[in-house]
């Protein structure tokens, strides 16, 4: 789904299903955003034909992208495409004055689009989360779920009570067979805040706050800033394990009452 300066882009089809694209209603700017809410591959050539009309037109353009699609096929990896490669060659062929994307799931994302801004949306749901969590009670922990995490946020968020899973994976099947939570807790009774980039059906942030229970957790949330809808179909919401998720509606279009949505 593709949004002009906060409008949605109307967009029909043929019966043959060639796109007919209405650019009537277009309320343009000096300086127009493009919002890219990827649903599907459609959504890409819809940006290709909008942004070809918009330079005939000589209109400035920044384009938003809330979740960067492919984000997890960032390398070359036996007989698979890298997907996200030529889609960041497509985007900066387009020519964008700027391309804003929030929480890229690697630092391959940032070095392949030209002009790119990033907004570290983890970092900032959890910074409001601590500030509302945060007690003389109960200590606070900020729990990251693998080493990527650990090294990501630990450099981002400015917090010294961590703790940090390792897993072993049976990459076979791709289940986890074991994971550990290292780190010291100074109070037998705390809470706990989970920090990622993406969920889906969230089986390794389930292992972890069963650890976390174990250890004595009372309380805990996940902090992700994209959350497919497959969340519905692993066990997560329907276990007490988890207090609360926040998240952004990068991706998720499902509500729930365990999950807060921040509106990008």
């Amino acid at each position: 789904m593709i949004y002009v300066n906060d409008e949605k882009l109307e967009v029909n089809k043929f019966p043959n299903g060639e796109v007919l694209i209405n650019s009537k209603n277009l309320r343009l700017k000096d300086t127009n955003e493009i919002k890219l809410n990827f649903e599907s591959d459609e959504d890409i050539t819809h940006l290709i034909f909008l942004k070809g009309h918009l330079d005939e037109l000589k209109s400035k353009c920044n384009l938003l992208i809330p979740y960067l699609p492919y984000s997890r096929m960032d390398r070359t990896e036996g007989i698979r495409v890298f997907t996200l490669k030529y889609l960041c060659k497509l985007i900066n062929s387009l020519d964008f004055e700027s391309v804003t994307i929030y929480e890229p799931h690697s630092d391959v994302s940032t070095a392949l689009l030209d002009r790119v801004k990033v907004v570290n949306m983890s970092k900032i749901l959890t910074e409001e989360l601590l500030k509302a969590k945060n007690s003389k009670e109960d200590d606070v922990y900020l729990v990251y779920p693998d080493a990527g995490a650990a090294k990501r946020y630990g450099k981002e968020i400015n917090y010294d009570k961590i703790l940090t899973a390792s897993k072993e994976r049976d990459f076979k099947t791709g289940y986890i067979k074991k994971l550990d939570i290292n780190g010291e807790i100074d109070k037998k009774s705390f809470r706990a805040i989970i920090v990622d980039d993406l969920c889906s059906k969230g089986g390794t942030f389930e292992l972890t706050a069963s650890k976390l229970k174990e250890m004595g957790a009372s309380e805990i949330y996940l902090v992700v800033t994209h959350c497919e809808n497959t969340i519905f179909e692993g066990n997560l919401l329907n276990s007490d394990l988890i207090t609360g998720i926040y998240t952004t509606n990068s991706i998720l279009n499902i509500s729930h009452k365990k999950i807060k949505v921040y509106e990008i």
